[in-house]
Formats: structure tokens, sequence, C-alpha cells
């Protein structure tokens, strides 16, 4: 079951919330550097990240961030003191025309979808050529995506592995990966505190322990035809022998 707007907005406003967001949209934050001029669009619950990247461009960069929140999770008001840069969206077929941005991060999107792979493909469509995608997804290996009392307790979790292969068969080539959250979620007193010094010492013994997967991909322009496209069938042609 996915958890509606209201759900992710209050953990995000929690301890355990508020720490998270800041560890992961740091990692985010290298995918991502800053790019004058760019559209970025968040598909999914976004907002704690894209309000991180907003704060790091300069002033009077003329970037561009939107909020694409699929309609069966909600909609809330962002930013809190501007005109709303967010909008309700099917998810498959997303209101921007072809190759019309730069940047899209995926979070809270993925694993509750019930055709990734058509996900994906619309992903692949709306990007430029050499447009970039971020995706944020459960590690399927860790205790987040058991942790039902946060919005990656939910959905379908995915492995490094799964995410490259899904990814891949849609023309989007992974070209670098990470994982944060490397400490359990833990919601006892002065646990969050813990979390920051965790990232080093846990993600020490290995690159794969964070409960959140992180992929940065490249639009293909040319190569293989994304899985699950129509192709021509072949028809045989009768001629005359000489």
């Amino acid at each position: 079951m996915q958890p509606d707007v209201l759900t992710i907005h209050r953990f995000y406003q929690s301890l355990l919330g508020e720490q998270a967001a800041e560890l992961i949209a740091e990692r985010v934050q290298k995918y991502f550097p800053l790019q004058p001029g760019a559209i970025t669009v968040g598909l999914g619950y976004s907002l704690p990240y894209l309000d991180h990247l907003r704060n790091e461009e300069k002033e009077g960069s003329s970037a561009c961030y939107l909020a694409f929140m699929p309609a069966k999770q909600g909609v809330c008001h962002w930013p809190s003191i501007n005109d709303s840069r967010t909008t309700l969206v099917d998810p498959y077929h997303l209101p921007l025309a072809d190759s019309s941005i730069e940047r899209l991060l995926l979070t809270h999107a993925l694993e509750h979808a019930n055709r990734p792979a058509n996900l994906l493909r619309e992903a692949w469509r709306v990007l430029a050529p050499g447009g970039q995608v971020v995706v944020l997804a459960p590690n399927r290996l860790r205790t987040w995506s058991a942790a039902e009392a946060t919005p990656f307790g939910h959905g379908r979790p995915y492995t490094k592995s799964q995410l490259f292969g899904l990814m891949s068969e849609q023309m989007l080539a992974p070209d670098a990966w990470d994982t944060v959250l490397m400490q359990p979620p833990f919601t006892w007193p002065g646990a969050t505190k813990l979390m920051r010094a965790s990232e080093k010492l846990i993600g020490a013994m290995g690159r794969t322990l964070g409960g959140v997967i992180i992929v940065s991909a490249r639009k293909q322009v040319y190569g293989a035809i994304p899985k699950g496209t129509a192709k021509v069938p072949a028809v045989p042609v009768l001629t005359r022998s000489p």
C-alpha cells in the first residue's frame, strides 16, 4: 500500500525523517551538481531533496525545479513561500513534451509503480538526449525496507543488480551508484544523533549496507530497443526464380 502525501510529510517532520532527508539530500547533491538553466523535476515525494538542491543554487540562478506527485499519493503546496510548483500527475503519462527536461529525480516512486518498466520508459521519453535520472529506492537487503513506520518500508524494494537491469533495459544506462542510511531506523532517544557517524563507520564495512539505493543514469539515444516496445514482424516475400 502506497503511503499518502500526509503520511510521508509527517515522517519527514520527525527527528528520524529530518536526519534521513539530510543524509540522502547530500548524496543526491553529488549527482546533481549546479547546472544553471537546467529543469529538474522530482517525481514521487521529492520535496526535501528539491529544497536542498534549490538552497545550493546561487542567487539569481535560472534553474527551474518542479515537483510532480502521483494522483494516488496526493499533492501538497511547495515551496512554502512562493507560487506552488507542484502538480498531480499520472506517472505513466507525464505532462511534458518529448526530450524537454535535463534532470529527473525519482523518489518514493519506482517502488510503488505497478509497471516499473513503463515508468522508466516515460522517464526516458521526457529526458533530453544525455539527460540524467537519479533513482532512490529501498534496499531489499537492509532493514529500512521492512520498517513500515517509514515510507521506505512500503512498496517493492530493489537490489542494486535489479535496478541496474531494469534501468538498462529502458535505455537508461547507470553510470554511478551508492547507498545511504547505514544505521537501521532506530527510534529510541538519541539514536538519530548517531546516524551521521554511522554513515562512515558502517559504510567502511561495505558499500551496499545502506537502507536506500541511489542510482544515477543517462538517457541513451542510440542503443537497443527498450524491452516491451512493439517490433514490426518480419514477413516472408515470395519471388519468382529466374
